[in-house]
């Protein structure tokens, strides 16, 4: 299992409501978090817009599903994930009301997902020199397009915002409409760039330590207030009836 995907994994399973049985996840992207998830016992189906991304999904064993949110309809769940995939839904305010409408009394929504809006010039100035770093090392496939492209939005703030300011929801956003819907709401600030960095290529068998290492970095840093957190993390439960 992929760094990134367990450390995903290890938070919903102790954010799932005791007893958790059925569970949804909005985004479910290739499915590598699914399949983990129902490795462990977890009755889980996954929706996702994009047919490519869903057959790779059944591919793994998953029951996933071709779906748009909040369209899609399967009665009640324990919990409803949406991981990495709220920022882009819209409307919002809909989208966090049909969550609360498809749990259970005391089910619970989990969402992972990132502040873009929160970067600041310090911040982007840390994660360049990583990328230095890594590079001098050997540690990162030479000319890779999308380190290029990882390079080119994060060498300035300006550059930064200017590739992730568009339709896309804040956190702060997402958290107000969260507790809007639902109350009371538990959250969480955590490591950032190393999830962002994993689509990167790396030509060594070690690329999960290298991963590793940068969270474990990043952690602290974000502990010390050098640089700021970019990942939210977001648990909410159901208490009343719509």
């Amino acid at each position: 299992m992929k760094f990134e995907t367990q450390i995903t994994r290890d938070f919903i399973k102790r954010s799932l409501p005791a007893g958790a049985r059925r569970v949804l996840e909005i985004g479910c992207g290739s499915g590598d978090l699914a399949a983990s998830l129902v490795q462990d016992g977890v009755s889980l189906i996954a929706i996702d817009n994009d047919a490519g991304l869903i057959a790779a999904a059944q591919r793994l064993g998953v029951d996933a599903r071709i779906a748009t949110w909040p369209a899609f309809e399967d009665g009640q769940f324990d919990a409803v994930l949406f991981t990495r995939s709220v920022h882009h839904i819209h409307p919002l305010d809909k989208a966090m009301q049909r969550a609360a409408d498809s749990l259970i009394i005391g089910g619970r929504l989990i969402v992972e997902d990132f502040a873009y809006e929160t970067a600041d010039e310090k911040t982007l100035q840390w994660f360049g020199q990583v990328l230095d770093r890594l590079d001098c090392a050997g540690l990162l496939i030479k000319a890779d397009d999308f380190l290029s492209a990882v390079r080119s939005k994060t060498e300035t703030l300006k550059a930064w915002r200017e590739n992730h300011e568009s339709d896309l929801h804040t956190a702060a956003t997402i958290l107000a409409e969260i507790r809007k819907v639902f109350g009371e709401v538990r959250c969480e600030e955590v490591p950032y760039y190393f999830r962002y960095l994993s689509r990167a290529g790396f030509p060594t068998a070690h690329r999960d330590k290298i991963l590793r290492d940068l969270a474990e970095e990043e952690a602290g840093l974000i502990a010390k207030g050098t640089i700021l957190a970019l990942w939210r993390r977001f648990v909410a439960e159901r208490r009343n009836k719509s």
